[in-house]
């Protein structure tokens, strides 16, 4: 007896295919959501400190178009994140004109180890991707390599928006 040809199986194919990439795109979409819920839970956790002492000068006017959000100064905090061996922490400095940063740094707080190589690496490399950006913009993922310093670094950020709001 002769089996019967069996043309669906391409379609069984296709459809398994186009199934998994919905999967993935849902998790992708989920998994950024969750991200930037965890950011902004985070947020709260951080330890900041005032904003140290500048030259740099804050105009207030009264004319309402003006759609400065944050006070021009120097802002430092410290921003905390998870790593499999534990916290660690990252000191950020950074100086607002216009709502955009005209200058940053980084202070490595780590414990030693990776954690230490990779705050580095992050030191070394993130300048460039924030200076000239307007605060609200500014949200790092994965930086030189590494790819925890920068929720640390975005903590200490959302610390320092809130300090310098207008």
């Amino acid at each position: 007896m002769e089996q019967p040809k069996s043309p669906n199986k391409a379609i069984i194919g296709i459809v398994v295919v186009v199934l998994l990439a919905l999967a993935a795109t849902a998790v992708v979409v989920l998994s950024s959501k969750s991200a930037t819920t965890d950011e902004a839970t985070t947020t709260t956790t951080s330890s900041s400190t005032s904003p140290s002492p500048s030259t740099s000068t804050s105009t207030t006017t009264n004319d309402s178009s003006s759609t400065t959000t944050y006070k021009d100064g120097t802002y430092t905090a410290t921003g905390s994140y998870q790593t499999p061996g534990g916290t660690e922490s990252i000191g950020v400095t950074v100086t607002l004109s216009g709502d955009t940063i005209t200058d940053a740094s980084v202070t490595q707080n780590a414990s030693g180890g990776e954690a230490q190589e990779y705050q580095s690496a992050f030191a070394s490399g993130f300048k460039s991707l924030v200076v000239g950006k307007k605060i609200e913009d500014v949200s790092l993922t994965r930086v030189a390599g590494s790819s925890l310093t920068p929720n640390g670094f975005n903590n200490a950020i959302a610390a320092i928006e809130s300090q310098a709001k207008a």
